[in-house]
């Protein structure tokens, strides 16, 4: 089984740092060329600046099952991001250990880049003996704890794509994130409708609508627009539906990004991130930014639940 170990690119406390492993983990090491249109891509500056020096997480284990092969790319996409807007720095690493109250305390949110699966659980979590087991649950309760606390004290998260799908044994995840992932009908090129062309999260995008070929996943309960701000979402007349058995939702509603609270934090969920080639697209990684100084409190964005503005 792949495991995402420690990927391609990184800046820890403002310092490039290169690193191997994400050959060894079986994932693609974006070219030259590529990385250079990736950070050609990226802003050029913050969209606002940032009230004080901002430090993100940005976290890309899969302990266990599907290794979405961007990783790397979405990692090389947070580090331009992140030198070339000076908007925040960002420190890669996928060490659990991270998540312990007294090291997650010193960043102002956490990127989780196409995590899948239990994040704190070991992979090999039904090998061990019984008291081994017992002790991992216990650290995975602690560690759950701790980010719950971090987000509802008043900090962010943004997730990517497959970060839907992690801590499916965490009934709480579902309320913080805002969903849970179903299946994905379509990987291909579909019609992306811009919910508020005016949204201080949407201002990347300068059409009503845009087009893009991704997988686009299909959401469950307990995402609402109740409860949601939604930014972007599928446009399924000009897309056009996939084989019928695969599509469970039957209000039309396949939303792709959104924002709500979560206590007195920020959560940012943008389901486009399948493709290597969004990570140098340059509406999608200003989305991206604009998402991350959401989730650290510095761009300020309208959450109320898309039903009720």
């Amino acid at each position: 089984m792949k495991t995402a170990a420690c990927l391609v690119l990184c800046m820890v406390a403002g310092v490039t740092v290169h690193l191997s492993a994400a050959g060894a983990a079986g994932l693609p090491v974006p070219t030259e060329a590529e990385l250079a249109r990736i950070r050609a891509a990226a802003p050029e500056q913050p969209t606002v600046a940032p009230r004080s020096p901002r430090s993100v997480l940005v976290f890309s284990l899969v302990p266990t099952g599907y290794v979405h092969s961007a990783i790397p790319y979405g990692e090389a996409a947070l580090r331009s991001i992140a030198e070339k807007t000076g908007a925040f720095s960002v420190e890669c690493t996928n060490d659990i250990a991270v998540f312990e109250p007294e090291r997650l305390s010193r960043f102002d949110a956490v990127f989780f880049n196409n995590t899948n699966s239990e994040l704190f659980l070991p992979g090999d979590f039904e090998t061990l003996s019984d008291a081994q087991k017992e002790a991992a649950r216990t650290r995975d309760a602690a560690l759950k704890q701790s980010l719950a606390a971090f987000i509802r004290d008043g900090k962010g998260i943004v997730a990517l794509h497959a970060a839907l799908a992690i801590f499916a044994e965490w009934e709480a995840w579902g309320d913080i994130i805002g969903g849970r992932f179903d299946n994905h009908p379509w990987n291909r090129e579909v019609t992306v409708r811009v919910e508020e062309p005016g949204h201080p999260l949407l201002q990347a995008f300068k059409e009503p609508e845009f087009r893009v070929h991704d997988e686009i996943y299909q959401v469950t309960g307990p995402y609402s627009r109740e409860t949601h701000r939604v930014l972007l979402s599928l446009d399924l007349e000009k897309t056009g539906a996939p084989n019928v058995a695969e599509v469970h939702r039957t209000d039309g509603d396949f939303a792709l990004a959104w924002i709500k609270p979560y206590g007195n934090g920020r959560v940012f969920y943008c389901g486009l991130g399948h493709e290597h080639e969004l990570f140098w697209n340059p509406a999608i990684l200003r989305f991206l930014l604009d998402g991350v100084q959401f989730a650290t409190g510095d761009l300020e964005a309208d959450m109320t639940p898309s039903v009720k503005h």
